[in-house]
């Protein structure tokens, strides 16, 4: 036996998303206190440390919240977003630019938190300079949660984020109708942000709300695959590898090879070659803990597929594994994928067994 492990969309892909729309309110809330704070703002004639405090209270729940969205992202490996993603924008292969902004937010926000806490030390006129991060953290969080979130054609989540674009619209008019606001900084704010609502009516049908954004967005083929619609069960046949738009079963027979990584994790490597009409090689690389009954507990795997001139066209994970069957999501770079379903017989360095890939029906919309 192997191992025995599962990987695919997971509660930790769920609480990432839910704590993702907790924060957008509560940054929301915060920079609507924070304008309503400057302007004096204070409904029913309450005390205006309380205002104040409010607004404290609500940022730094957002930064709570913020630490589990991020804590979540990491602790998933569906999508695999690393470590260095966390603290360096745009360093991720899943949805480059919307997740890079996401990052950059994230550091925007950390300032404003870390000069908050040496404000004393740092003086007023310099941490008010700071504090200004804030109107840009706001607009780059929304445009992360619009372009990396899974949820954005959700009615939910289409309420929600209008609604907290909305109630900021409103906070910046009001901030630029106050008293003594300068007519060139109200006639250049309201421009800009007459500017900003048109560009996201625009964006948003054309973008994130079109069919195929997903894609377009930078989701890796695996993880589309992961939530096509299942394929009908039908009779695979007998066919070449590289003709996969049609099904395939093949036998198999390789090796096996047994290792340890530079830090310490215990690799199996399968490496085997399909025998058919056309020959190709599959490979099958798995990482974890190693069990004392000689198992492997996976908690990483990797998978590529294709023909012997172009062994690596379909790459993707094992999202499932118990005793020697094994079952997959692979995907192309032009937007194909395929289940793969291994059954094998192992020996001491060599396996046989066989191989049945079904393709994943509207993974390339």
């Amino acid at each position: 036996m192997i191992a025995a492990a599962t990987h695919g969309p997971s509660a930790l892909w769920y609480a990432t998303r839910g704590a993702g729309a907790i924060t957008t309110v509560l940054l929301t809330a915060s920079v609507v206190f924070g304008i309503g704070e400057v302007r004096l703002w204070r409904p029913g004639a309450v005390p205006r440390f309380a205002v104040a405090s409010l607004h404290r209270t609500i940022s730094l729940l957002a930064v709570a919240l913020l630490a589990v969205h991020i804590g979540t992202t990491l602790l998933d490996s569906f999508p695999r977003i690393g470590v260095l993603n966390a603290v360096v924008p745009f360093a991720t292969d899943y949805r480059q630019l919307w997740m890079g902004l996401g990052t950059l937010a994230s550091d925007l926000l950390l300032a404003l938190v870390i000069t908050s806490l040496v404000r004393r030390r740092m003086g007023y006129r310099a941490w008010r300079g700071v504090h200004w991060l804030a109107y840009a953290c706001w607009p780059i969080a929304i445009a992360h949660g619009i372009g990396a979130g899974s949820d954005t054609k959700s009615t939910w989540m289409l309420i929600l984020t209008l609604v907290c674009v909305g109630a900021v619209a409103v906070a910046v008019a009001s901030r630029l109708t106050a008293p003594g606001t300068p007519q060139r900084a109200r006639t250049a704010g309201a421009a800009a942000l007459a500017a900003c609502l048109i560009a996201l009516g625009v964006w948003l049908p054309a973008g994130p709300l079109a069919a195929g954004w997903a894609r377009r967005a930078g989701t890796p083929a695996y993880v589309l695959a992961a939530f096509a619609p299942a394929p009908r069960t039908r009779a695979a046949r007998p066919v070449p590898v590289d003709a996969l738009s049609t099904g395939f079963v093949a036998p198999l027979t390789g090796r096996i090879r047994n290792g340890t990584s530079a830090n310490g994790t215990a690799v199996v490597d399968l490496t085997m070659q399909l025998n058919g009409n056309q020959p190709g090689e599959l490979r099958v690389r798995l990482g974890g803990q190693q069990l004392a009954n000689g198992g492997l507990q996976m908690d990483r795997s990797a998978v590529t597929l294709g023909p012997p001139g172009d062994p690596g066209r379909y790459r993707g994970r094992i999202n499932f594994l118990q005793g020697t069957q094994l079952r997959a999501l692979v995907g192309s770079a032009d937007g194909h994928a395929v289940r793969l379903t291994i059954n094998l017989s192992l020996g001491r360095a060599d396996l046989t067994g066989e191989v049945q890939g079904t393709p994943v029906r509207g993974a390339t919309r």
